[in-house]
């Protein structure tokens, strides 16, 4: 069997089992995480070996197959990570490029005028968690104790940028 024979006397189902891996391993590489595209991608690669295998019966397909399917792999994982190193796949709506904080979260001026507003816990302060304070959600810090989620606090500091808090006093409500 010659290179160009086995192109194009390759049976339909590999050559589509071919295409999807390749779609399914792009999908994955632009969607981060080990998931069910990527694995969906490797049982279909795994799938056009066998089905080259049944078909042809001969251990230089299967080979050429396998290198075939190592060479998708690798183009694939080079150009995403050229993409991701020259910051161009942060561009797209599918990867998220933007923190969950606001953007100027640590801007001292707007730090001071927290001090004495109150909010609520969204997350454990043990002693650092979230709060909930004016809509916003910040980092916060506990003055040593442990405050429970959904109990409210108070702003009490602003120290290096950090936002001390207490929880609020039964007086105070």
């Amino acid at each position: 069997m010659q290179f160009v024979e086995f192109f194009t006397q390759m049976h339909y189902a590999v050559i589509i089992l071919l295409v999807l891996c390749a779609v399914l391993l792009i999908v994955e590489a632009i969607i981060p995480g080990f998931g069910v595209c990527g694995i969906m991608g490797i049982i279909c690669g795994v799938a056009a070996v066998i089905c080259e295998a049944v078909f042809t019966k001969s251990l230089f397909a299967v080979l050429l197959m396998i290198f075939f399917i190592l060479l998708i792999f690798t183009i694939i994982f080079v150009t995403f990570s050229f993409l991701l190193s020259k910051g161009l796949l942060k561009k797209t709506p599918l990867v998220e490029a933007s923190s969950a904080l606001p953007e100027d979260y640590k801007d001292p001026k707007k730090l001071e005028t927290l001090i004495g507003k109150n909010g609520k816990v969204t997350s454990i302060c043990k002693p650092a968690g979230k709060a909930l304070i004016e809509g916003v959600v910040y980092p916060v810090r506990s003055l040593g104790e442990n405050i429970n989620e959904g109990l409210e606090i108070t702003v009490v500091e602003i120290k290096d940028s950090t936002i001390l808090v207490k929880t609020k006093e039964e007086k105070d409500v």
